[in-house]
């Protein structure tokens, strides 16, 4: 494994959220890491799921370029995290729904991605920073229609 993927996983982790002691004991059978893009995995299912997110924000030029040559998901982008010793520190870019309450929505995300991270891997989360990018329609093609039939 090289530094640079070393950095991106935590020390050890146990099932139950308890590091790994330092010293090899014979009754471990193993270490546990989990990697980056598995807490970005559980971040973007977890923020997708609250209601008034209509999805994780991305530079659309550069998205569509980077997707084009075959880069990182544009997912993957909107989500930084800074993986600590049983701990992983996030910011994660999001666009909401028009007329949503932005600071009740940003509370939702960041519970909801807290617990997930907690419940599924075990590690803490001791700060998840919201920035909201863009409040968009959740469902434009429905106002498109809406305003042909209006104007028939």
């Amino acid at each position: 494994m090289n530094r640079n993927e070393k950095d991106k996983t935590n020390r050890s982790v146990f099932p139950d959220g308890t590091s790994i002691p330092e010293k090899k004991s014979e009754n471990v059978m193993g270490v546990v890491k989990v990697h980056e893009s598995v807490i970005a995995s559980i971040i973007r299912k977890a923020a997708c799921s609250v209601d008034g997110v209509v999805r994780l924000a991305g530079n659309t030029l550069v998205d569509n370029i980077a997707e084009f040559v075959g880069s990182k998901k544009v997912m993957d982008r909107a989500i930084s995290i800074e993986m600590g010793d049983n701990s992983v520190k996030i910011e994660l870019r999001i666009i909401l729904a028009y007329g949503c309450k932005v600071p009740e929505v940003a509370a939702n995300v960041q519970s909801t991605v807290i617990e997930e991270i907690a419940r599924i891997t075990g590690m803490q989360v001791p700060r998840i920073d919201i920035v909201v990018m863009d409040l968009e329609d959740p469902n434009p093609e429905e106002d498109e229609e809406e305003n042909v039939q209006e104007n028939e």
